[in-house]
């Protein structure tokens, strides 16, 4: 969870990706509309929390506190959309740059949330819908992992 916290402050000041599609239309879930092309969307598909007894030795904590998974395992899928192949293809690339073996904190508010242990390029897949405006709309949607610190198990 928290995913949007971390995908889009990396995608937003990316200057090879914003060169592309600007910062404004990168979008969480959905894009506003009405949008034209080029965007990006992120989505996260799920979030699995790692299974540990936690960060306490101690046999009186409450396990509902001290036992919570201090690290999830999210998957994301980040789409780009485009006019043309190629716009889309280069902004695939540039999120990849942007996005692939990153690590580190989060900027705030969850800073003391979470942070981001890596992020992970998984695949790709292209797309395309033809009813898209007046000429249809190239898509490519990349997948990656994040594994998500949490630094806050209180909530």
């Amino acid at each position: 969870m928290r995913s949007g916290a971390i995908i889009y402050p990396l995608l937003a000041s990316y200057a090879n990706l914003t060169s592309i599609i600007p910062s404004a239309k990168i979008f969480a879930v959905r894009a506003e509309q009405p949008t034209s092309a080029g965007y990006i969307i992120y989505r996260e598909i799920s979030s699995t929390p790692t299974n540990t007894k936690g960060d306490s030795t101690s046999t009186t904590a409450d396990p509902r506190i001290k036992q919570r998974s201090l690290l999830d395992v999210t998957a994301v899928q980040i789409s780009v959309f485009a006019d043309t192949y190629l716009t889309v293809e280069n902004a695939a690339v540039a999120v990849r740059q942007a996005l692939d073996r990153e690590w580190g904190a989060v900027n705030a508010p969850y800073a003391s949330d979470i942070s981001l242990d890596s992020c992970v390029y998984d695949s790709c897949v292209d797309d395309y819908d033809d009813d898209f405006g007046d000429s249809g709309i190239y898509i490519k949607h990349l997948d990656f992992t994040l594994r998500v610190n949490r630094l806050d198990l209180s909530n």
